[in-house]
């Protein structure tokens, strides 16, 4: 039964005189046609529906009990609104992060890791940049997929000192060491790193030449590469440390790699023929000098025993001198005997006995004897 039927048994809203109609019957709220009036065409009742909710949201919005009702509900919505606004400061800064605050977008203070809070967006807002972790830049090759390389030679290709060009290879591993000047003083943290590192290399390269550069003298590359792309970024102020360049490659340009690995493998025949060299020196050298040592021991230990032997003749001779001024006689006697006794003993003896009996050989072998008496004890 549509809404219009029921005006004329008192439906669900009563009946009434619609605002428009001039009528003298009772009117109600929701504008239907007092009982007994004339209907409303078929159809309208979609309007009647639309207008009772109008006239219950105008209740709601100004009329008596329904303006506490709403009143309420707005403070309760304000006050879920405002504490999830004052949630959205909560951020948590973990181990290898510090936490930047800006109020206003100005820089405003660093805080370590933890939960922490700050003043909600738009009054202040929070980064945290790791800054432990090791990041690393490498120039003039790039990492494709599948693990392997690709050569880009307008960043590797350098000219050395002595005017020749090599190929060179190197990362530059790095870290954030101050936060806030990370964040603000430079625009693109790892763009700056590379470009600094490439202009940093061009220089040490430039200032060395070819041959120490592909051979011995890679550390020194590498240390004053580090010094030199140390020292930019501290003047750009970026906050950025730079723990460690490690050359991959520096070798010459393929066409002339060849040629240049002759040369740089005869420049190490040449150092083991020196290191061969050095250590012969330091063999031969030190017996040389001990040689010569020994021959002036011996020279020195010689020349001690002759004065000793020329004191000694002396001494002695002096001596035999004073007995002789006392005894002639008995000194030349002496000296006679003594001397008989040095030349006997060198030489061989045998004793004839002008005076033997017959039957006795007058001659005695005193040599033979004195060497049997020698072999008798050796046995």
């Amino acid at each position: 039964m549509p809404w219009n039927d029921n005006a004329n048994n008192g439906g669900p809203w009563g009946g009434g005189s619609n605002g428009g109609n001039g009528g003298g019957g009772r009117k109600n709220p929701w504008g239907t046609p007092p009982p007994g009036g004339p209907r409303r065409p078929r159809g309208s009742g979609t309007t009647d529906i639309d207008q009772a909710l109008r006239n219950v949201r105008d209740r709601f919005r100004g009329g008596g009990g329904g303006k506490g009702v709403s009143g309420l509900a707005a403070a309760v919505f304000a006050v879920v609104v405002l504490l999830g606004w004052a949630l959205t400061g909560i951020y948590f800064v973990e181990a290898q992060e510090e936490g930047v605050v800006l109020r206003f977008g100005q820089y405003d203070r660093t805080t370590p890791p933890g939960l922490r809070y700050h003043l909600p967006w738009p009054v202040e807002r929070s980064f945290t940049p790791e800054v432990t972790r090791v990041q690393r830049v490498d120039i003039g090759f790039e990492t494709v997929r599948g693990g392997g390389s690709r050569e880009v030679q307008p960043e590797s290709l350098m000219l050395t000192q002595d005017e020749n060009i090599v190929d060179i290879d190197f990362s530059v591993f790095w870290v954030i060491s101050d936060a806030k000047n990370f964040l603000f003083n430079v625009e693109n943290p790892e763009d700056t790193v590379k470009a600094v590192a490439e202009s940093a290399m061009r220089e040490v390269v430039g200032n060395n030449q070819l041959e120490p550069i592909i051979t011995r003298g890679r550390q020194i590359v590498e240390q004053d590469a580090r010094d030199l792309i140390q020292t930019t970024l501290d003047e750009y102020g970026a906050g950025i440390q730079i723990r460690q360049v490690q050359l991959q490659k520096a070798d010459p340009p393929m066409r002339v790699i060849e040629a240049f690995r002759d040369v740089v493998n005869a420049a190490q025949d040449a150092e083991t023929a020196i290191n061969q060299a050095t250590a012969y020196r330091n063999r031969v050298v030190p017996e040389a000098r001990g040689d010569a040592a020994r021959i002036v021991q011996e020279a020195e230990a010689y020349r001690e025993q002759v004065v000793a032997d020329a004191n000694g003749e002396a001494n002695r001779f002096v001596s035999v001198l004073e007995e002789y001024e006392q005894a002639p006689q008995v000194t030349r006697q002496r000296m006679y005997l003594e001397t008989l006794e040095q030349l006997l003993a060198r030489s061989d003896k045998i004793m004839l006995d002008s005076d033997a009996g017959e039957g006795v050989i007058p001659y005695l072998p005193l040599d033979q004897l004195t060497q049997r008496n020698r072999q008798g004890s050796g046995q």
